[in-house]
């Protein structure tokens, strides 16, 4: 009851309006200089309302319907038989235009900012996605950078040590020179025979 209440009030449905609907008459109606020369339109008319009205005007219209009597009981009588459903909502929201309207802007400037809201939420969410996916790349980036460096330098002890990297770095060096001052031996034509290898090597 409390949230029918609350709706009315939204649309603009208060006891100000039904005050002010009971002294609307047939004639207010009738008499009202509005020509309803206009040609019939092909607009469908759903729960005796027209579907040409502002989404507003349609949710209240079918309120006041529902709820004020008196205009239930003046549209049954004066539509189709005396006007047509449109001039008889056009003269009735002309009518009660200083009463409703307050509503209908605010209603229409909470839509806007609900658009507002929906669309900058949406920006957010997708900087955010952005940012966290930047994140994760540059954190992908610096392990593999990470990883590759410590290849790099396993590889290099390798190279300097020439084997595994827990081999004495002394030993290894000796085996390196004694490898070299051999084949050097053999390059120029030293003899094997002890002293005299070295001396003619000399």
């Amino acid at each position: 009851m409390v949230e029918q209440e609350k709706e009315l009030e939204s649309f603009g449905i208060n006891e100000e309006l039904r005050d002010f609907v009971k002294g609307i008459t047939l004639s207010t109606f009738q008499d009202f200089p509005l020509p309803d020369d206009s040609p019939m339109s092909d607009v469908p008319t759903i729960s005796n309302v027209r579907q040409d009205l502002t989404e507003w005007q349609e949710k209240h219209a079918k309120l006041v319907l529902s709820t004020v009597k008196e205009i239930s009981k003046l549209r049954f009588e004066l539509c189709p038989r005396v006007m047509r459903e449109r001039k008889f909502w056009r003269i009735y929201f002309l009518l009660v235009n200083s009463h409703v309207a307050p509503y209908e802007k605010w209603y229409m400037e909470e839509i806007e900012r609900k658009t507002a809201e929906k669309i900058r939420d949406k920006k957010m969410k997708e900087s955010s996605n952005i940012e966290m996916t930047s994140q994760q790349q540059a954190k992908e980036s610096k392990q593999h950078n990470k990883t590759s460096a410590s290849f790099v330098e396993q590889d290099l002890d390798v190279f300097l040590l020439g084997g595994d990297s827990d081999e004495c770095p002394a030993s290894s060096s000796l085996f390196f020179h004694l490898n070299c001052f051999y084949c050097a031996n053999h390059l120029f034509g030293a003899s094997d025979d002890g002293d005299e290898g070295f001396d003619d090597f000399g």
